[in-house]
């Protein structure tokens, strides 16, 4: 008689996403981060009609929900998806089998585009808002976003040999990077209008009054949230302007 242990992780989508991650699946951690998963213990496979069943395994039915784009992607990669969720599951230790897996595409009411980063802090930190605007909790995103804004001005501050930090190693806050990048393409022409060169500087008080919002407003500390309909309009403004300016660095 097999000894299985009938046991799931408890956060079967982050765990699961973890696991991709270790195996240099980071393309399709990343799709599953945007994903909420939920599974139905059918009891035993046999009689949950999974061919080939052991008598003693358990079948699962899982739902993968998601935005359309995550969930046309998903699809079109379904036999490669199912058979690395089935390494996860690991029907020789927990018991379980897959019997079937459905996708349903759920209406998101924010969606927004980072630019990819190399690097396991960027991966972490784009997969746990990936996460929460799935959720449709982007008052949770509103710490992360801010540490990935931060990292990603440092990196394009360095690249340019802009300062990120005072002589004795103390690091500029947010806005003083994205003020110190203004001034470098304003004095560089990286701009043909004059309302890019006007909005890149408009974007230094955001930045600060966005410092003030992840102090006060978020989870970085222990704080009543900012109500969701400001995040989100949050949200999307620095997410379009990061956007903006990786693309104005891809471009020069």
């Amino acid at each position: 008689m097999n000894s299985f242990s009938y046991k799931l992780p408890e956060d079967f989508t982050r765990e699961l996403v973890s696991f991709f991650t270790l195996n240099n699946l980071g393309q399709l951690a990343t799709l599953i981060s945007r994903c909420n998963i939920t599974y139905v213990d059918l009891g035993y496979a046999y009689y949950a009609k999974v061919k080939n069943a052991i008598w003693d395994t358990y079948a699962l039915d899982l739902t993968i929900e998601s935005d359309k784009k995550t969930i046309s992607d998903l699809k079109a990669n379904c036999s490669f998806l199912k058979k690395w969720i089935d390494k996860f599951i690991n029907t020789s230790i927990t018991g379980y089998v897959i019997r079937n897996i459905d996708y349903i595409v759920r209406n998101s009411e924010i969606e927004i585009k980072l630019p990819q980063q190399n690097g396991e802090d960027f991966e972490t930190l784009h997969r746990d808002i990936s996460e929460s605007l799935a959720k449709n909790e982007p008052e949770l995103v509103l710490d992360r976003l801010h540490t990935f804004s931060v990292k990603f001005f440092r990196n394009i501050c360095q690249k340019h040999n802009i300062d990120i930090s005072t002589k004795d190693g103390k690091h500029y806050p947010l806005h003083n990077l994205v003020g110190a990048l203004a001034k470098y393409y304003d004095q560089n022409n990286y701009f043909e209008a004059d309302f890019s060169k006007k909005a890149m500087k408009m974007t230094i008080s955001l930045f600060e009054s966005y410092n003030d919002i992840r102090n006060n407003k978020s989870f970085a500390h222990d704080n009543v949230l900012l109500n969701r309909s400001e995040a989100k309009y949050v949200v999307r403004t620095l997410a379009d302007t990061i956007s903006f300016i990786n693309e104005i660095e891809n471009s020069h």
